[in-house]
């Protein structure tokens, strides 16, 4: 007799861009990493994208061979459709809604939460010194409410793809200081045919991610401005329609060594990243981004005003804190940009040793084996003892 599958409920808010939801990071984990390696003989996932537009019943869709989720707006209603599914535990890509842990019946259904990108308050108010396209706070407590009285309960397990981030999370849910918090990093499709020694790369720089207020791609523009004999690519789009940031390729367009792509996926981003000497990331608050790991997956080498674990640093030059709009670091990034590129031997070094490290780390058979270890000791005796 088969054993019951364990059922996961993925809570995300998107997933890269079905059923239109926005093109995240969090949902590009889920769509493409988290649903497609992770479901299996033992473990079956659906997604929940939190309320939908009937205040009485759920939207079902089915993505990639997966079902997706949206709630009933009305709490009573999503706590009925809560309890037919009748999930084993949920697992989080951090939190973005809290319409699952505040409807969840059962007191005894763990979450496994993956922290992403916490930003307490001081993370805003650090935001916040930017002026020329102000961010839109999403802060919410309540949220961060619902996860600490889970964790009050014992119901989470936190997990965390980057170091430098646990202490930001045991701050944002209230933690105790000695939370256990496991590391998870973010896995990486890596081809494993690439030789970074012998691929001819270019005197190209890329940015990659979408483009909002928070990535401040003005300063990525200035420095293509200032450096006329490099190639400059911005690799993404803005999402939303009022974003301010949509006159950015037209106030920069006459540069004929800057390009804007617009959103660019699988092989399209591949050769850009492949071709590319540098990728320089300008946010004003970043965690760990998946840009830095699918650049270093190509060899290319990083220039940021951000070091999560200090990786910026150790592959690539980190120009130090920049607040505010960040003009005038631009100087800075340029000169990091031209030691990279017009020192070959280090380059060439600090590629190898990148590719290498993300193999080590973010490849995706680690990934499946810890991701599936972790989902299977959250869950309660039992509830083992039932699927046994």
């Amino acid at each position: 007799m088969r054993k019951k599958k364990i059922k996961v409920g993925l809570i995300v808010d998107e997933f890269f861009g079905a059923v239109n939801t926005r093109f995240g990071g969090y949902g590009y984990l889920a769509r493409y990493y988290i649903s497609r390696y992770l479901p299996n003989d033992e473990f079956e996932f659906e997604v929940l994208l939190g309320k939908g537009r009937s205040h009485f019943f759920s939207e079902e869709y089915r993505v990639d061979g997966l079902t997706l989720y949206k709630l009933p707006r009305r709490d009573a209603f999503a706590r009925r459709w809560l309890k037919r599914q009748h999930y084993d535990l949920y697992f989080s890509v951090e939190l973005t809604h809290d319409h699952v842990l505040r409807n969840e019946p059962r007191r005894d259904v763990p979450l496994v939460l993956w922290i992403q990108d916490p930003r307490p308050q001081y993370e805003w108010a650090e935001i916040f010194t930017m002026t020329h396209h102000p961010e839109t706070s999403y802060y919410n407590q309540k949220i961060y409410d619902w996860v600490h009285e889970w964790y009050r309960q014992g119901r989470v397990t936190f997990v965390s793809q980057a170091r430098c981030l646990n202490a930001k999370a045991i701050d944002l849910y209230r933690l105790r200081p000695d939370t256990e918090i496991a590391y998870l990093p973010n896995p990486i499709d890596i081809d494993e045919q690439f030789d970074v020694a012998r691929w001819p790369k270019k005197n190209a720089v890329v940015f990659l991610g979408r483009i909002a207020s928070v990535k401040r791609g003005w300063i990525f523009c200035e420095i293509a401005k200032a450096m006329p004999e490099y190639e400059f690519y911005v690799l993404g789009k803005v999402f939303r329609a009022d974003d301010k940031n949509h006159q950015l390729s037209a106030e920069y367009a006459h540069l004929p060594n800057l390009h804007f792509t617009g959103h660019v996926e699988g092989e399209a981003k591949n050769r850009y990243l492949r071709d590319a000497k540098v990728l320089v990331n300008s946010s004003i608050h970043e965690a760990l981004p998946v840009s830095f790991l699918e650049a270093l997956s190509w060899g290319t080498l990083l220039v940021s005003n951000r070091n999560p674990d200090e990786l910026t640093s150790r592959f690539g030059i980190h120009v130090g804190e920049v607040q505010g709009n960040g003009f005038d670091a631009v100087p800075r990034f340029v000169e990091a940009i031209r030691q990279l590129i017009e020192d070959e031997p280090r380059r060439q070094r600090l590629a190898a040793e990148g590719v290498a490290w993300v193999k080590a780390v973010h490849n995706n058979a680690d990934f499946i084996a810890n991701s599936h270890r972790i989902l299977r000791s959250a869950l309660p005796d039992a509830t083992r003892q039932r699927r046994a």
